[in-house]
């Protein structure tokens, strides 16, 4: 099978945003089997049998109970922000994102037509004042948010943050996107619960995917939410015309929670990304000082570097690449081209020697 991205040779791609193909647990899958029923088409909402059994994983690791019935089984997490956007917004529509965001995002609303408008971000994530002055200048369609280990930013909404954000969304009943796909991935303790656990009268869906956390190549994730915005999605063409979706993934992935052995795998997991996120971030603190500005995540996949110069780093990649090195430049997140100052690293797709050298490069470019 041919892979989307192929580690080069000669260059450490920080700007990678994917799991270590070397990490992807390929003997969990090799006794399982499926049933001939999985091959047909399903329930509009995925197998309930599946969501039965997601549901009460999702209820330890959230801390707060979940149902089958709050569930709709998705192709991962941008097959589920696709879907959201055909039922909710139209060409012409805006939408209310974080700045920085998620630049795959930023490139899906453009597809669709749909008008972006940026809201700034402080140390909690979404600033509310700015929140609540554009809800009430632009009545978008949706407001699209991450509040778990951000990307690119790695921050973390506090429950409080998080409880605002939801209350807001009720008080204009504007629906609230919120893309946790990160978070199960922490790394110390847990972070608030999703957004759609908060309250079950507020327009919320919560994204989540098996992708960051058991392998991308299942394509299989879910929707989580109550009420309106999940009987309007269950009602689509898409769903009524294919039955329910990922099917037979789901039939496989199904017995692995059931079983723990999902649960086990994520634990090391956890510990694997852990230790690779501290060697990026001791690194990089002991190669380049005060010269660069950084948060350390307490999960997720990236770490969000500053130069406290203040001069742009778009300005070095091809320096970098001469080094064997490369990032990815904050302006790619940012719907007003700032954050020029700004690169978001990976470390999950690299091993620690590598994250080694990586630092070592990184500081030769520019301390150069």
């Amino acid at each position: 099978m041919s892979l989307q991205i192929i580690k080069p040779k000669n260059i450490i791609d920080l700007g990678v945003g994917q799991p270590d193909p070397n990490l992807l647990p390929t003997s969990l899958f090799q006794p399982l089997t499926f049933h001939g029923q999985d091959l047909a088409y399903g329930e509009e909402a995925g197998d309930s049998t599946f969501r039965q059994t997601l549901a009460a994983w999702l209820s330890v690791d959230y801390g707060k109970p979940i149902t089958a019935d709050q569930l709709i089984v998705t192709n991962g997490s941008s097959s589920a922000l696709n879907m959201i956007c055909a039922q909710f917004a139209k060409p012409g529509s805006t939408v209310l994102v974080e700045d920085p965001t998620y630049f795959i995002a930023l490139n899906l609303f453009a597809e669709r037509g749909i008008n972006v408008v940026a809201i700034p971000m402080d140390d909690e994530g979404i600033q509310l004042d700015a929140l609540d002055c554009a809800l009430q200048q632009h009545q978008p369609a949706f407001i699209y948010t991450i509040p778990s280990y951000h990307n690119p930013t790695g921050i973390t909404q506090s429950h409080e943050r998080r409880q605002a954000l939801v209350a807001l969304a009720k008080k204009y009943q504007c629906l609230l996107v919120a893309d946790e796909v990160y978070q199960s991935l922490y790394y110390q303790k847990k972070p608030p619960p999703p957004l759609a656990c908060y309250d079950n009268d507020a327009p919320v869906l919560s994204v989540g995917t098996f992708s960051k956390i058991l392998a991308p190549g299942l394509r299989l994730g879910w929707i989580q939410g109550e009420g309106a915005p999940i009987q309007k999605l269950l009602r689509s063409a898409l769903l009524k015309s294919g039955g329910g979706l990922a099917p037979v993934t789901s039939a496989l992935v199904g017995p692995l929670i059931a079983n723990g052995e999902f649960q086990a795998y994520l634990a090391s997991l956890r510990q694997t990304y852990q230790i690779r996120l501290d060697t990026l971030y001791e690194g990089l603190k002991t190669s380049m000082g005060d010269k660069l500005q950084m948060t350390k995540p307490e999960g997720g996949y990236f770490l969000w570097a500053t130069l406290a110069d203040g001069s742009h780093v778009a300005s070095k990649l091809a320096v970098a690449e001469k080094k064997g090195v490369n990032f990815l430049g904050g302006a790619l997140f940012s719907a007003n081209q700032g954050y020029a100052s700004s690169m978001r690293l990976c470390f999950a797709w690299y091993g620690v020697e590598e994250l080694e050298i990586a630092c070592e490069r990184l500081a030769q470019v520019f301390r150069g």
